[in-house]
């Protein structure tokens, strides 16, 4: 282990990992997603408030107050790429000290402009007709076009401040006057590349594909083999790799699959809007990486150090583990056993999620365990999460199955690391008695 720690593959991963994490359009998208949790939140709250009284049939998906309850729902999920959108463009340009509200309102305007731009249509008695927005882009079916132009907009906006592209005022101009007028150039040049790419677009192909239909297509090749089984079990390894180098490989990956999930529980979501049963996507099985005690579900390497440890330093961890445990935050039994940079450990923090996957997958695919289709990304309790998200009473057994495992795959490396600490300990308290 101690070579494979130190081979070429695995210092080549330590590197990637740290580029991704210190990558400044990268860590924009993160913080961005990250900022979501509690517009996603609310809008789990009131998806749950309308959709629990359906399940007793106390009312309808077509009743009116179904409807009213939803509202909140469309409001914050139906518009989370409007919030995605402005968000990683302000976090984006603020990172590279430019004017963050600006770059916010110019990606929102070329995102809205591209996703959602402004129709007329005559209802169909004929007696009315409206302006309106398309809001089939401006959900979770859009995150992918709310990331690529939130970073894209900020570029092409700091390559004219570089250039210089940019209105220049005389001094004597107040600063607030003047920077708006130097946002203008930027603007423009923003607006023509976007909507001008989607107005061709639509003009070659008859107005039967959208830019945003067109990344959706070119990102399925590689996102479908993403959202399968294999992807999933490799995204576990990918993440549990760079936790044992230190990285937060948890974060890293799930930047990668954060948008497949959303739009995921979202497509199930509206599945159970319509009356329709969810369906079940591999990108479901991620939360199986961190289900019983956060990533490389520790929680049974805490129970065991906390029943049968001999080394002083495991007992302690151990009993500071339990409770945020429970949360699943691993924190304290990744610094604190460590598994960064521990050959043994690191074997079987990899390996128990693995594992843990795959069961669950089984339990799915028999049928035991149900499709999600609540929008819950924050930490729960062990079970919570997992009750919450599907309404389903079995899914509160995945916790349990990321337990046995962890209980069964840790002992063995446990037992070794242990006796190894003990006796580490037991030669140190030896050394200082003989020097007393």
């Amino acid at each position: 282990m101690d070579k494979l720690f130190e081979s070429k593959f695995m210092k080549g991963l330590q590197r990637f990992g740290e580029k991704l994490g210190n990558n400044k359009g990268f860590s924009a998208i993160s913080k961005s997603l990250m900022a979501t949790m509690a517009l996603i939140l609310a809008g789990a709250i009131f998806q749950i408030l309308a959709t629990v009284p359906t399940l007793f049939q106390w009312f309808t998906t077509d009743s009116q107050i179904y409807k009213i309850l939803y509202t909140p729902y469309n409001m914050t999920m139906g518009l989370l790429s409007v919030f995605v959108v402005f968000m990683i463009a302000y976090n984006y340009s603020k990172s590279l000290n430019m004017k963050p509200m600006q770059n916010g309102i110019v990606a929102l305007v070329c995102f809205l402009l591209v996703s959602a731009p402004a129709t007329t249509v005559t209802l169909a008695d004929g007696t009315t007709t409206m302006t309106v927005l398309d809001s089939s882009y401006l959900g979770a079916t859009g995150l992918f076009v709310a990331i690529i132009i939130g970073i894209l907009t900020v570029k092409l906006t700091h390559f004219c401040e570089e250039k210089n592209i940019v209105i220049k005022m005389p001094d004597s101009v107040p600063p607030f006057l003047s920077e708006s007028f130097s946002a203008v150039l930027p603007l423009l040049f923003n607006i023509l590349v976007w909507y001008g790419l989607g107005t061709v677009l639509s003009i070659l192909t008859h107005g039967q594909m959208t830019l945003p239909l067109l990344i959706t297509y070119i990102l399925s090749v590689p996102l479908s083999a993403l959202n399968s089984v294999p992807g999933m079990l490799i995204i576990c390894l990918f993440a549990c790799l760079l936790w044992t180098f230190g990285i937060h490989g948890t974060m890293v990956a799930y930047i990668a699959i954060m948008a497949i999930v959303i739009q995921n529980l979202s497509a199930n979501a509206a599945a159970v809007a319509a009356g329709n049963q969810p369906v079940f996507y591999a990108s479901m099985l991620f939360g199986a990486v961190a289900c019983a005690g956060g990533t490389g579900n520790t929680l049974g390497l805490v129970l065991h150090g906390l029943r049968s440890a001999k080394s002083e330093q495991l007992k302690a961890v151990s009993k500071a583990a339990i409770i945020p445990g429970i949360f699943n935050i691993n924190e304290p039994v990744a610094f604190g056993f460590p598994i960064m940079y521990n050959p043994i450990m690191a074997i079987p923090y990899i390996l128990t999620p693995m594992i843990t996957m795959v069961l669950v997958w089984v339990g799915y695919a028999i049928g035991f365990f149900k499709p999600g289709y609540v929008t819950i990304l924050s930490l729960m309790p062990l079970g919570v999460g997992e009750f919450l998200t599907s309404m389903a009473w079995q899914n509160i057994f995945i916790p349990v199955v990321g337990i046995i495992v962890g209980l069964i795959v840790y002992y063995p490396f446990f037992r070794a690391y242990d006796n190894q600490l003990a006796a580490k300990e037991a030669a140190a308290k030896a050394s200082e008695t003989a020097q007393a």
